[in-house]
């Protein structure tokens, strides 16, 4: 079996159950070279994250070797960082002495902690091709709000600050590690991987070193979410029965937006019971009993379907069984303008082949995509007209 020359960096990967983990294993499989996986250990302190061995399909025998470093799931503290950093690095270096020496190397931003290890090793081995991936804006969450958190003083900044002055840059001047993250790959990246042009684009403009900006437009490529072969879609069983005469409506792995769910919860209120009866609604999502209990609250027990999250592949499989998937921008309102970056489960809603209605800003990533059907988010009035004609359909 050949020795893998690529080293690829995720802190979530399979068998580990993630969204971050299962992009990054189709990354590998799209590439469909041999690959090293440097990842973390999950700890007690993420108990909802359970292992999903049927994930290991995804990447299949391409993964010749994994390790979990042994580190604290801290993805937003220096601490766990700094830890998952320096041991993954003693890991990465021993492997490319004992094998025929890393070609590339990959990383992905769904954690910080990857770009940092990268980054780290980049210095260390100058001649890798670092391919460094942005999943969307680091220091702002999906809805426009900003993150912060500290790097403490030591050497493993010092090193990287350094290293950021030898490419010919600024560090930055402030402490926030999701600044720092974003610069690193800014300045030492040979390519930078985006899934859009808007998030390109924002990118970009959010860069005020016109040098640095340069660089990151002169490397900056898209590469839309891997999706994955329809095979995969007919693999899981959700153990879901359908019933027959209803438009089956499905709000799966899509948690980026809990106002997308009151706002198709109060337009369900809102249709007479006739046009209601013929939708039945189906949510994944880890907060069931809290949500059981609101629907239940509003009186919509007979035609919301709340379901416990499943294996991924069950996921997958119950998406290729309902008639209309829901896919949602989070409603960042105007504080960092339309949704910069694609929601990261659209590529499993368009690999399913099932017409998608998206939950959309105006001008977002989400709303230039091929949606079958679209609202504008937060309006309510706009979701019973859909839902309507939706349920027409079964009448």
């Amino acid at each position: 079996m050949t020795a893998a020359q690529d080293l690829v960096i995720a802190h979530a990967f399979p068998p580990h159950s993630d969204p971050g983990a299962v992009v990054a294993a189709q990354r590998v499989r799209e590439r469909g070279r041999p690959v090293d996986v440097i990842q973390n250990a999950r700890g007690p302190e993420h108990l909802d994250l359970t292992l999903d061995h049927d994930l290991e399909r995804i990447a299949g025998d391409l993964v010749r070797r994994r390790h979990e470093v042994d580190s604290p799931t801290l993805v937003e503290e220096w601490p766990g960082i700094a830890r998952f950093t320096e041991r993954g690095l003693q890991q990465a270096l021993d492997w490319d002495r004992h094998g025929p020496g890393y070609q590339q190397l990959h990383s992905r931003a769904d954690h910080v902690a990857n770009h940092v290890l990268a980054a780290r090793l980049r210095l260390l081995r100058p001649d890798l091709e670092w391919t460094a991936e942005f999943s969307g804006p680091l220091t702002h969450d999906a809805r426009g709000k900003s993150r912060r958190s500290p790097v403490h003083p030591g050497a493993l900044p010092d090193a990287l600050a350094e290293g950021v002055r030898r490419a010919g840059f600024h560090p930055p001047e402030s402490v926030n590690v999701f600044e720092w993250a974003e610069t690193l790959a800014h300045a030492l990246a040979d390519r930078i991987v985006v899934s859009d042009a808007r998030q390109r684009d924002r990118m970009v403009a959010a860069v005020t070193d016109e040098a640095l900006a340069a660089r990151v437009r002169e490397r900056v490529v898209i590469a839309e979410q891997p999706v994955l072969p329809p095979a995969f879609y007919e693999l899981g069983d959700p153990g879901h029965d359908l019933d027959p005469g209803r438009t089956h409506l499905g709000h799966l792995g899509d948690a980026r937006s809990p106002r997308a769910m009151d706002v198709v919860l109060d337009a369900l209120g809102a249709l007479p019971p006739p046009a209601r009866q013929g939708l039945c609604l189906h949510v994944v999502t880890p907060a069931h009993e809290d949500l059981r209990e609101e629907v239940a609250r509003r009186g919509l027990a007979d035609v919301v379907r709340v379901v416990d999250l499943p294996r991924h592949l069950d996921l997958l499989a119950l998406y290729r069984r309902m008639d209309v998937l829901l896919l949602s921008d989070p409603g960042t309102g105007d504080r960092t303008g339309a949704g910069p970056a694609l929601p990261s489960a659209w590529g499993d809603h368009r690999g399913s082949g099932r017409p998608v209605w998206g939950l959309v800003e105006a001008g977002s990533a989400l709303d230039a995509e091929p949606l079958d059907h679209r609202t504008p988010v937060g309006h309510v009035s706009a979701a019973v007209q859909l839902l309507s004609r939706l349920s027409a359909l079964q009448g």
